[in-house]
């Protein structure tokens, strides 16, 4: 059997990845990968190309810890959504386990164009860059535009059927950003559980890529937010059996 990683943390960006990725650091029992977000999986040839070096992406993994009976991960958060990704994880890995953060879809769209206001990525006002998002990624066309995704990757269903696709329903754990950070020891329980090791206290970990300025969404971007996510959201919980709660839409 060739070595393989046991899980991944595969989405969503501004979900709490950072976060989840930093707390599960502190546990004997699991080892992640050196950096956060190696990008193999979403950066690597089409999965119709039959050699992958995995060679390249193992180099960030420390194999005598998983020999000792740690848990080996790492948090790549745009496999859920960039196309290609999942397949080539599966390819990899099909017995891989996945966790999957989702976040308010509209608090999401929100925070992901503040990051990239503070990268500088974005010239446009919040209102522009929503509304005209399809028309300035279509000019990346045939290409995926992963800069002018704000809107795009807050459509969870999708996603959410793939990886149901892809992966067995024990492989999959999808948990809500929002229950990370309120409750966190909770939440960490559910993810030691599934990945099979002991439970742990865990430290608080400090709030990750959070802003600091005082810029506060509109009324009129929300309810615009809100009416795109309104359905998309609705198939989201009924995938995953979930009440609306902490959620706007």
């Amino acid at each position: 059997m060739p070595k393989r990683i046991d899980f991944m943390i595969a989405g969503v960006q501004k979900g709490g990845t950072t976060s989840l990725d930093a707390y599960l650091r502190q546990h004997p029992g699991i080892s992640m990968a050196k950096k956060k977000e190696v990008h193999f999986f979403d950066k690597r040839p089409p999965t119709h190309i039959p050699f992958i070096d995995y060679a390249v992406y193992h180099r960030q993994f420390e194999w005598s810890r998983q020999a000792e009976g740690a848990k080996l991960g790492e948090a790549t958060p745009i496999l859920t959504w960039w196309t290609g990704s999942l397949e080539r994880l599966w390819r990899y890995n099909p017995d891989i386990k996945l966790i999957t953060l989702l976040r308010d879809p509209v608090e999401r769209a929100w925070s992901h164009f503040r990051m990239d206001k503070r990268l500088q990525r974005e010239g446009a006002n919040f209102s522009d860059a929503i509304r005209t998002e399809r028309e300035r990624a279509r000019r990346s066309l045939p290409k995926q535009d992963r800069e002018r995704s704000q809107l795009a990757r807050g459509y969870y269903a999708h996603q959410v059927r793939n990886l149901q696709r892809l992966f067995r329903d024990d492989q999959l754990l999808f948990l809500r950003s929002e229950y990370l950070s309120k409750s966190p020891q909770e939440t960490l329980d559910k993810v030691t559980d599934f990945l099979g090791v002991d439970r742990f206290a865990f430290e608080p970990e400090p709030r990750h890529n959070s802003a600091s300025d005082s810029e506060s969404l509109s009324p009129a971007d929300r309810a615009f937010l809100e009416e795109a996510y309104k359905f998309d959201a609705q198939e989201t919980r009924r995938l995953l059996g979930w009440d609306k709660w902490p959620w706007s839409v």
